[in-house]
């Protein structure tokens, strides 16, 4: 089985690239995740890493596929997010991956947010294991559909497709966890979006008291559980680290 692994990216300047881009590329490069090519497909960032760093082309139809494992999908304009459910860039850059994996003969696509972290063994093996269905996680702090982690297999592709083209798609209108036609969710795997959980905070629990200097301190923030399957929305300031077994 061949493996698509991606995440969509856009970076303002050099400093966002290292502290997330890079951060990602450095941690699934060389695992937990088995992969066979390697994307992060841009939505017309204004920076572009050196050559060195990673290989980059033309998103654009009729592009010629560079051999590289490791690459860089560039859209040459910025759709970006215009409100909190409109955001015409991601999902062009998500069905994008649906296109690589049909050039690259991929049999999987795995859809791995820049700041999402597989954490566990037994997560990363379900990942590289699984064959056919579409696949979320589960975040239990918002009670929804963790869609920064997906598993698109084969069976699957012509689904995505199909949503792709549906003009009644609700696109840009709803969240993607609320209209993704995925087949299972699972939540036996456990993990959150840790960044945005808070702890200690007594009666300052009002997202108001966010911007005092005070309440950035860890003693407020919820760290990453040493058991955890899987984290999102993770920030720099959060350590990740892999239980291998």
């Amino acid at each position: 089985m061949s493996t698509l692994l991606f995440c969509t990216c856009y970076a303002r300047d050099q400093a966002a690239w290292q502290s997330r881009y890079q951060r990602w590329l450095d941690y699934y490069e060389q695992g937990p995740i088995d992969w066979d090519r390697m994307f992060a497909i841009d939505d017309g960032s204004p920076y572009v890493p050196d050559a060195q760093v990673i290989g980059s082309f033309p998103a654009t139809a009729g592009a010629a596929l560079p051999a590289e494992a490791k690459l860089l999908a560039r859209f040459p304009d910025n759709l970006g997010r215009q409100a909190a459910a409109v955001y015409p860039g991601w999902w062009r850059s998500f069905f994008h991956s649906l296109q690589l994996a049909r050039l690259t003969g991929a049999s999987k696509i795995v859809h791995i947010e820049s700041d999402a972290f597989i954490l566990s063994q037994r997560l990363a093996d379900f990942i590289n294991e699984v064959s056919s269905g579409w696949h979320v996680l589960w975040s239990l702090r918002y009670r929804m559909p963790e869609t920064a982690i997906q598993v698109i297999c084969a069976d699957q592709f012509a689904a995505f497709e199909r949503f792709q083209q549906d003009p009644g798609n609700r696109m840009n209108e709803e969240f993607a966890e609320n209209i993704l036609p995925f087949t299972a969710i699972h939540k036996e795997f456990a993990g959150d979006r840790y960044s945005e959980l808070k702890r200690n905070r007594w009666i300052f629990r009002s997202k108001k008291f966010d911007r005092f200097p005070l309440f950035q301190r860890d003693f407020f923030r919820v760290p990453i559980p040493d058991d955890a399957d899987f984290a999102t929305q993770v920030v720099p300031r959060q350590q990740v680290r892999f239980r291998a077994p």
